[in-house]
């Protein structure tokens, strides 16, 4: 504290040095004499008894001082409440805001509602045959009067049964899922196309079923679906079902249709292509 006090003591110094430059001013500004009214400016001598009692009473308390322990008695100690760090009042309306919870932004582009599925059809156009949109609470779609030059394309059903009695030249079956296919045979061929967990029965003869971009099927054939091609592509969980060649009146048999193979270079520089191991 005495450092602090020897600090002062020059700035306190040259205080009282402008203190008295202004006294000397005061004390030699003299009225005008041409007017008895500028007798006025008088008081302005009381200035200097009143800076100087002002002074006195600052070095006063300087004087109390004691600069020999560095005890300070004449001054005011700061507890820890008077600092900022340690003020424990009512925090400031604009800190109060500021620290408020921040609002929640609003949220663009709300959720839209569910699309409206239309309703399911069955209707002909020249030569095919167009089942859509149709749904478990439809119950079985069994489309009728179809000719055996005549194609069927069946889409977007959801958990449906459909049912074709009358043999067709081709069914194609694209976008459905959960669907259940029965039909009587086919002149050319079965497509499955981007569906997934769908069960397909041929009750005749199909030459072919292709499977594309169909994740969970099941084909079921009869005892001369035997002979049917399944060509598959893009697919996962494929499974055949048919009668058992060696008890055609007991259970069905169902074998996984293979989808990792492995390929080899042979010699004359072509590729050979084996079923893996997992199937055998």
């Amino acid at each position: 504290m005495a450092d602090a006090v020897a600090a002062i003591m020059p700035v306190l110094e040259s205080l009282s040095a402008r203190l008295e430059s202004i006294e000397a001013k005061l004390g030699a500004a003299k009225a005008p004499e041409a007017e008895p009214a500028a007798a006025a400016p008088a008081p302005a001598a009381s200035a200097a008894p009143v800076a100087g009692d002002a002074r006195g009473a600052l070095f006063a308390q300087l004087g109390s001082i004691d600069q020999s322990s560095g005890r300070t008695a004449g001054l005011r100690h700061v507890t820890k409440d008077m600092k900022s760090g340690g003020a424990t009042g009512p925090v400031p309306a604009a800190a109060a805001a500021s620290s408020a919870a921040p609002k929640p932004k609003p949220k663009f582009g709300a959720s839209a509602k569910p699309k409206t599925k239309p309703p399911g059809t069955c209707e002909k156009r020249g030569m095919r045959w167009t089942v859509q949109n149709y749904t478990k609470a439809d119950g079985v779609i069994t489309v009728e009067g179809v000719a055996i030059r005549e194609e069927v394309f069946i889409a977007d059903c959801d958990d449906a049964t459909i049912v074709i009695p009358d043999k067709c030249k081709a069914i194609a079956v694209d976008g459905c899922k959960k669907l259940a296919l029965v039909f009587e045979g086919a002149v050319s061929s079965c497509e499955i196309v981007n569906c997934k967990r769908v069960k397909m029965q041929c009750k005749n003869f199909v030459p072919t079923v292709s499977i594309d971009k169909t994740d969970g099927i099941i084909v079921y054939l009869s005892e001369e679906g035997r002979k049917t091609q399944i060509v598959s592509s893009k697919s996962s969980e494929m499974n055949a079902s048919f009668p058992n060649p060696t008890d055609p009146d007991g259970d069905m048999i169902e074998v996984p249709i293979p989808e990792q193979f492995i390929s080899t270079i042979t010699p004359e520089g072509k590729i050979h292509i084996e079923v893996s191991d997992l199937y055998a």
